[in-house]
């Protein structure tokens, strides 16, 4: 679940310049914690899936995602989840390392994991949306449908892909590029 709060902030990461290194040395730190509330919810221990919902939201120390409907499936062994899926009213908010805020919204989120070949495949995909899935931060509007987030390369595709780079106020300019 923390990879698809966190899908807003990989995904943009690609739109800043000079991002900081990260200070891997923090002392005392907690463990990451992720919390999900909703109106109603349940694990089912036979197919391993956990389902919340009704007003879902699920946040963590650098993101929040708000939804009609989450759910997460969980591998047998324990391991990290295979399948995250986030329907109704998708909207996840992220304040990334310099304080900006990072919002992308759909009707729906797949999040997907699995390991072929020693490598990690993490994918989410954005589908619909009013009209279509949105990512935007400060800098750029990034449209598409679907919009795909590959979270290892941190790229955007998708088809009827649109980005808007916005300027700052008063240059009077708004750049577009589709295909």
């Amino acid at each position: 679940l923390l990879m698809l709060l966190l899908a807003v902030n990989g995904g943009f990461a690609w739109a800043q310049t000079n991002a900081p290194v990260a200070n891997s040395s923090a002392t005392n730190a907690s463990p990451p914690q992720t919390d999900i509330y909703s109106d109603h919810g349940y694990f089912d221990g036979n197919t391993r899936q956990m389902v919340y919902e009704g007003n879902v939201v699920a946040t963590d120390a650098k993101a929040t995602l708000h939804c009609g409907l989450l759910t997460v499936n969980l591998p047998p062994d324990g391991g990290h989840p295979t399948n995250i899926v986030a329907l109704t009213n998708v909207v996840i908010v992220n304040i990334d390392e310099k304080g900006q805020t990072n919002t992308v919204t759909a009707d729906k989120a797949v999040y997907t994991y699995s390991v072929v070949n020693s490598v990690t495949n993490e994918i989410v995909t954005f589908t619909g949306g009013n009209p279509m899935p949105k990512a935007e931060n400060a800098q750029v509007i990034i449209t598409g449908e679907p919009l795909v987030l590959n979270l290892a390369t941190r790229i955007y595709s998708g088809s009827n892909y649109r980005t808007v780079f916005k300027h700052p106020a008063g240059s009077g300019n708004v750049n577009e590029s589709s295909p």
